[in-house]
């Protein structure tokens, strides 16, 4: 369905029925599981473009998400006369689905008929410090060469909370939050051959936190045995995490910032609190 945002339009909830492909035990092609999530690519379009979709998943709901890059170059007179410079960003897409006989929408969540406890409600109101508190759970990862692995999380460290950090940890990060404790981070640009991080956090409700990060690298040329370019790879997904958090107390926002003007006192160093221009 379709919500108006004007006062000229009107509302559409018409659905629609699109097909979806068959898959089945070992043909899943460049998708990856982990807990409760799933990655999709990174694939490259009839386009040019490459996608990165990431998927988690809360009750009978699921938010996905799509980033799309798109080839580019410093110098137009370059373009598809050389290998890109690098990938860059220029679309999102972000679909909240639930298996439901309605589809949600922003009018009928703010009434009584609210999904049961454990089924998310996709357009609640998040504040921003809902997402600052004491986090604990379980993290899962795939990598290539590490395989499956898990672990419990009793205490979530501060560096390791980039949920709490929406404008991301570089100028290279592209962000948005949205309605129903939704928040999306990916590159603005991927150069060749270097890793980089797309990440999917989701507050299904108060005391659950979902994350999911993708580790990609692309544009990584292909050498042959006389030290010539001839091509390149395809897209990798290098590393695949999620993380399923339970909330374990408030934080203490006191303390927190008292040690962190003790750090800074200790070093000479100095901080850079807002990202450079």
């Amino acid at each position: 369905g379709k919500v108006a945002d004007c006062e000229t339009c009107f509302d559409s909830f018409e659905t629609q029925t699109l097909p979806v492909a068959t898959y089945s035990k070992g043909q899943l092609y460049k998708q990856r599981l982990a807990a409760v999530s799933l990655v999709n690519g990174p694939r490259v379009l009839r386009s040019g473009a490459m996608t990165t979709e990431l998927v988690l998943k809360h009750g009978d709901g699921r938010v996905r998400v799509i980033f799309y890059h798109a080839p580019a170059w410093k110098n137009k007179e370059d373009e598809y006369q050389t290998p890109p410079d690098g990938l860059k960003f220029y679309r999102a897409t972000v679909s909240r689905e639930a298996d439901r006989d309605e589809v949600p929408n922003r009018l009928q969540e703010q009434f009584p008929n609210t999904p049961e406890k454990g089924n998310p409600k996709f357009f609640r109101p998040v504040p921003p410090f809902a997402w600052h508190k004491k986090w604990g759970g379980t993290s899962w990862t795939w990598g290539p060469q590490s395989g499956d692995k898990g672990w419990m999380v009793e205490d979530m460290e501060e560096g390791d909370a980039w949920h709490g950090r929406p404008r991301g940890d570089s100028s290279n990060v592209w962000s948005m939050r949205l309605p129903g404790g939704i928040l999306i981070q990916c590159p603005r640009v991927i150069p060749p051959n270097d890793v980089e991080l797309c990440r999917l956090a989701w507050l299904p409700e108060d005391d659950t936190l979902l994350r999911a990060e993708a580790s990609i690298s692309c544009l990584k040329p292909i050498v042959n045995s006389d030290d010539e370019m001839v091509g390149l790879a395809p897209p990798e997904l290098v590393a695949l995490r999620c993380d399923m958090m339970e909330m374990r107390g408030e934080v203490d926002e006191a303390s927190t910032m008292y040690e962190r003007i003790k750090r800074l006192s200790e070093t000479d160093e100095d901080e850079t609190v807002l990202p450079e221009k």
